[in-house]
């Protein structure tokens, strides 16, 4: 019995130093574009579902999941926080979904087959898949509508999917949103780093001669209350585009605004990088779209130029709109750099700030 007790012993320390020897002989590949073997890609596949399903077993589902208004809620979120990993109706593919292993599923083709799972995994994450824990910022009750839009997604289509989001709250779930997640840029504009096309090099509001713009010029209000409209100059093709770039995004017109972007724009917002058109369409555009939509937007002041086929257009602008904490008003500046590809002008960058107003 003794020498079976050392025999067991000396195996079990072989086979300890023969998996230390092989982890640290870096022979493993574990880049992501290189699959598992088999035997690991089943090990690792079986440890994941039955840890999930075990921690799941003791988590009430709420019996509302079917409620149109948790759908609802949870749309916005969804649209910021989940595209551009598990897509949406009409989207194949992003960019890192595409790069992602394991390869996260389609969550607009696939059902989710048990609701406390789902919780858990949104809640908790998982390890070593890409797949965040958002519970450290986000509230069951938020988590359980996001997992409510999930069961009820793969039964849209694009148009019904892009009606829900446009009717939700946005990026919302009672604090912590991030606006450059990529949040999504699909954010919550209240207070977040983008609110939409502002245009200038000083604060005009500030220093008491801000000049809002109009269809027919700028209106100049003087010290003594009078006003007058400055006849506004003929419009450059750049500053066309600025404007109709703008207005597509506020009426949520996508075909357009992917049309004025170049492929390959590069979008800086509050720290955060969106690196081609895709990325963006796949991200925020929808939640720009969803804030600009009901906002009150003045521009203040505009300028740009042109030298061969490059040009700026650079201003500054007040928003007024629906902040996560209730009404906002924020000061927002943009700058776009636009390239000339034949007749037409595309916009290859974009930078967005804005900082809140307070009276």
């Amino acid at each position: 019995m003794k020498r079976l007790f050392i025999a067991l012993l000396a195996l079990t320390a072989l086979l300890v130093l023969g998996v230390a020897t092989f982890a640290m002989s870096g022979l493993y590949d574990v880049a992501a574009d290189v699959p598992h073997t088999r035997p690991v890609a089943a090990l690792l596949d079986t440890l994941r579902e039955r840890s999930i399903a075990r921690r799941a077993a003791g988590i009430a589902v709420p019996v509302d999941l079917d409620d149109a208004e948790r759908v609802r809620r949870g749309a916005g979120n969804y649209d910021a926080m989940c595209v551009g990993c598990h897509l949406r109706p009409g989207l194949d593919g992003t960019e890192l979904s595409r790069g992602l292993y394991p390869a996260p599923p389609d969550l607009a083709q696939r059902a989710i087959d048990s609701p406390a799972a789902a919780f858990r995994v949104v809640k908790h994450g998982i390890k070593a898949s890409g797949m965040p824990a958002w519970g450290h910022g986000m509230g069951d009750e938020y988590i359980w509508d996001l997992v409510a839009f999930v069961q009820a997604l793969p039964a849209m289509d694009a148009e019904g999917y892009r009606t829900i989001v446009a009717a939700s709250d946005g990026h919302a779930h009672g604090g912590g949103e991030d606006h450059d997640h990529g949040d999504g840029h699909g954010h919550d504009h209240g207070e977040h780093d983008h609110g939409e096309e502002g245009h200038g090099e000083e604060d005009a509001g500030e220093h008491g001669h801000g000049a809002p713009a109009t269809a027919e010029g700028t209106v100049h209000v003087h010290a003594d209350g009078s006003r007058h409209v400055h006849a506004a100059p003929a419009e450059s093709a750049p500053l066309r585009v600025a404007r109709e770039f703008r207005a597509a995004l506020a009426r949520g017109d996508e075909a357009t605004v992917q049309t004025l972007l170049a492929p390959e724009v590069l979008i800086f917002e509050g720290g955060g990088v969106e690196r081609s058109r895709e990325e963006y369409a796949s991200h925020h555009m929808r939640g720009d779209m969803s804030f600009l939509k009901s906002a009150h937007y003045t521009l203040l002041r505009q300028s740009g130029d042109a030298a061969d086929d490059i040009a700026w257009v650079a201003g500054e602008a007040e928003i007024e709109g629906a902040g996560r904490k209730g009404p906002a008003r924020m000061r927002s500046t943009e700058t776009l750099v636009l390239r000339r590809t034949g007749d037409d002008w595309r916009i290859v960058h974009i930078h967005w700030s804005d900082r809140p107003l307070t009276d």
